[in-house]
């Protein structure tokens, strides 16, 4: 009997030899993929950013100028000022975001595909299509001023092409599909079954709200402002079409040393590597926060 067993356990691990060696092969491409088109460019990046800049190239002598530069505070209102932005956006897209995503959820089947199809249409678009957009609509003598006078709301053009209100409108616009889908998903999970219990139990409705469905939703907020924040951070073609000079954000500084002469690539891979750096330092806080907050619960 133990002899079958042994030669059982032997088959078992046989097996799954053959199903690692199988998951292996089928992640071998995507891996080869992250490989060369990741990893190989960021490395390229870090050692650029410890070389001498030169008027056009860079010269191949180790220097760390560009990170005492940013660490001397140099560089510090581009990385604010983006910070601010990216923070307001991500908290607005939630905002408009979560109803949408619950009403979706809560919607019949039919109503909700076709809602679905509405937040995935603006994808469908061109972005620098949709930024001019934007620029037509926001200018001097666009729509929002034209309608504006014409109901006799304002007697002169509001200026907000190239302002930060600009700048927070138009990322807002792009980025709130990006945290309605992963709400969306994670709240159309949701036994809503459980909302009547707590009802049942004593609860009104904004208590079971924040009792039930807000902490059933918390991994699609988390996931939301990642998806939103993100990008929101080194955005580069919405500041650079709708915002102002006075106000550069951390993407058009990078952007600047690298197209602008004389050309300072070792600067744009240091700011590059830092703001990855502090992403990835509030991105791993978050993540252990929202565990430690999870196992008090349990």
């Amino acid at each position: 009997m133990n002899k079958q067993h042994g030669y059982l356990n032997l088959s078992e691990q046989k097996q799954q030899k053959k199903l690692n060696l199988q998951s292996w092969i089928l992640t071998a491409p995507a891996m080869l993929w992250l490989t060369f088109f990741f990893l190989v460019p960021y490395l390229i990046v870090i050692i650029y950013s410890f070389l001498t800049p030169d008027i056009y190239d860079i010269r191949f002598e180790f220097s760390l100028e560009s990170y005492r530069q940013i660490f001397s505070g140099t560089y510090l209102r581009p990385f604010l000022i983006s910070f601010r932005m990216a923070f307001l956006t991500t908290i607005l897209c939630l905002l408009l975001a979560y109803p949408v995503a619950y009403f979706i959820a809560r919607s019949k089947e039919k109503t909700r595909n076709t809602l679905l199809v509405f937040i995935i249409i603006p994808f469908w678009t061109n972005l620098i299509i949709r930024i001019f957009s934007w620029r037509i609509f926001l200018a001097t003598n666009g729509v929002l001023n034209d309608i504006l006078m014409q109901f006799g709301l304002i007697s002169a053009p509001l200026q907000i092409m190239r302002t930060d209100l600009a700048v927070g409108l138009v990322m807002v616009y792009v980025y709130l599909p990006y945290m309605i889908l992963p709400l969306y998903s994670v709240i159309e999970k949701i036994d809503f079954t459980l909302l009547n219990a707590a009802m049942d139990l004593g609860a009104n409705e904004v208590k079971a709200f924040f009792r039930v469905t807000l902490p059933l939703s918390v991994t699609g907020i988390f996931a939301g402002s990642i998806l939103v924040f993100i990008p929101a951070l080194g955005a580069y073609l919405i500041t650079q079409l709708v915002g102002n000079q006075k106000s550069l954000y951390i993407g058009q500084v990078i952007t600047y040393k690298i197209k602008n002469i004389p050309r300072n690539w070792p600067m744009a891979s240091a700011l590059s590597l830092t703001l990855l750096l502090i992403v990835t330092l509030l991105l791993v806080g978050a993540y252990l926060l929202w565990l430690h907050n999870k196992k008090r619960k349990f």
